[in-house]
This record gives structure tokens, sequence and C-alpha cells, in this order.
């Protein structure tokens, strides 16, 4: 069953005149009724009765019309809604991002792109660096926002920024007015950090062993702003992204620069190789790209 014969059908239904009908859907008589045709032999039987005089429908013909109508707005709803999305005037895309990602950087560059295309809707998951890999991989997500993966087969990587690290005392810190501390000195503290599993935790402990220390871990929490708080309170200090930094409380907290700084990642888009995206999906990888971080 096609569109065409469906529109026939319909048109004729509703004149029971071969040749208005034909005038309606702009096509010859013999086209109208070779639509006509087929649609019946599709369905096992007739839906007009014709004579010379006059066209009437059938009983198995009146049954049809509600659901031909059915279906021919349904296939105006979708072909609107196509329509829209290929415009941005409707959609809603769906984000994998780090959580620290999701908190300093996104709000911005999603503000800036919903003032162009305000009736876009977003869908943002904060999952581990690692998990972010996972789904764009099984196609769970168009895009992620995640630290540079090291074996990216069947990926495609974008950076938008270099990411290194701050460190986060307490304003009653013996070291909290030095301009610069060095890893070793941090670490010599008692220590906040972000739960396992987390891209942010990975790096420091990593960084702990490369100069080898033992991390004093206090307290673990799932958030950097909740990091922030337990630092503001003297339980430890801590080492966060320097995009993050301007979401730190700094009534009660100072940030310093760590001395022979040794994580630098690179953060960036991922995305699946060959994969045709959505252009919802592509031009927000636009926006992201010409944003300044």
């Amino acid at each position: 069953m096609t569109l065409k014969q469906l529109k026939a059908f319909l048109a004729l239904a509703r004149t029971l005149n071969y040749a208005n009908a034909s005038l309606e859907l702009h096509l010859s008589q013999s086209a109208l009724s070779l639509s006509i045709k087929s649609l019946e032999d599709e369905l096992g039987g007739k839906l007009f009765n014709r004579n010379t005089r006059r066209v009437e429908l059938t009983q198995e013909g009146k049954s049809l019309i509600p659901y031909a109508k059915k279906l021919l707005a349904n296939w105006d709803e979708m072909e609107n809604d196509v329509k829209q999305r290929f415009k941005l005037n409707r959609g809603t895309l769906s984000i994998a991002s780090m959580p620290f990602v999701t908190h300093a950087i996104l709000p911005e560059v999603i503000h800036a792109f919903l003032i162009q295309h305000p009736n876009l809707n977003f869908s943002i998951h904060d999952i581990p660096n690692e998990t972010i890999i996972e789904k764009v991989q099984d196609g769970i997500f168009e895009i992620g926002i995640c630290f540079e993966p090291d074996l990216s087969e069947g990926l495609e990587f974008k950076a938008l920024f270099e990411e290194d690290f701050l460190a986060l005392l307490p304003k009653s810190h013996p070291l909290a007015s030095s301009s610069a501390i060095t890893w070793q000195q941090l670490f010599s503290n008692p220590f906040v950090t972000l739960q396992k599993p987390s891209i942010v935790r990975y790096l420091i402990e990593q960084n702990c062993l490369r100069n080898e220390m033992t991390l004093d871990l206090k307290v673990e929490c799932h958030q950097i702003s909740s990091l922030s708080s337990f630092v503001a309170h003297g339980i430890g200090v801590s080492a966060i992204p320097r995009h993050f930094a301007k979401h730190i409380d700094q009534q009660q907290n100072v940030l310093l620069e760590l001395e022979s700084e040794t994580i630098h990642k690179t953060v960036g888009i991922v995305y699946k190789k060959n994969f045709e995206m959505s252009n919802i999906s592509e031009q927000f990888i636009d926006a992201l790209l010409q944003h300044k971080f």
C-alpha cells in the first residue's frame, strides 16, 4: 500500500467521481483507475462499485476511510517533524559528558546554541570517561565529550581544549599564601578526591605513583563541587581540572598553580567513524569547535 494509492482512494471516496478526483489529484483518469485497482488487488476485494452512471463505496471501502485518513495524517506529521529537525526547529540532542565538563563547560555552550535554536532540547548524561567511549562505540550516544582515548578504533576525536590541574587548599592551610606548590607538597597532605570510576581520580592516583608517594585519602565523593566543600572545612586538599576553577568557592578555598605540572590531557568530542550523524549533532559539534574555552 503506497501513499499515492491512499490519496487516490480518499479523493475518490470523497468525490465519488473519477473526473473530479482526477482533477483534484492532477492525475489522468486512467492513472487514477490504475491506482485504485492496484490497491484493491493488494487488499483482495472491491472498494468501489462502479457502473456507467455512478461510483459507490462498498462496505469494505467505507471501513477503510478512517484508517486511510489516520495513515495520511501520520505521514504528514512525520514529514513535518523531519523537515523541522533538518531546519533545527525541533528535536532532542542526547550527549554523554564527563561530569566536570557538564558543570563547567556545557551550560555556556548550550545557552548560546539555544539562543540560535530555541525549539531544541538537550538530554545530558553525566557518566565516567570510559563509559562515554563505550556507549559511543555501541551507538547509544551519537556524541560524547571526554578525554582523548588512548585506543580510538572505530572512533573519531576532535580536540576542544587542553586540560591540566590546579591545587585546591583551604584558606587556613599553611601553604595557602604560596604562589605555587609541588605535587609532592600536595600529596603530603590528607586528600579529598572523586570516587571511582573517575578519570580525574585515576589521573591523580597515577601522578601520585609517579612521585613515589601514597595518597592519604580522607574523603571521596561524586562531584567536584562537593569536594571543594570538604576542602573548605580543612578535611584535606585536592587537585581539580583547571576549567572547573571558576565554580570553586574561593571565599573558603584557594587555588594554586602546580609546579612541574605533569597532567595534560586533551578534552574533545568523540563519535563513531563513518557514522552519518543527525543535523542537530553536526550543528552542535560546530558550535563546540567554535567556542572559545
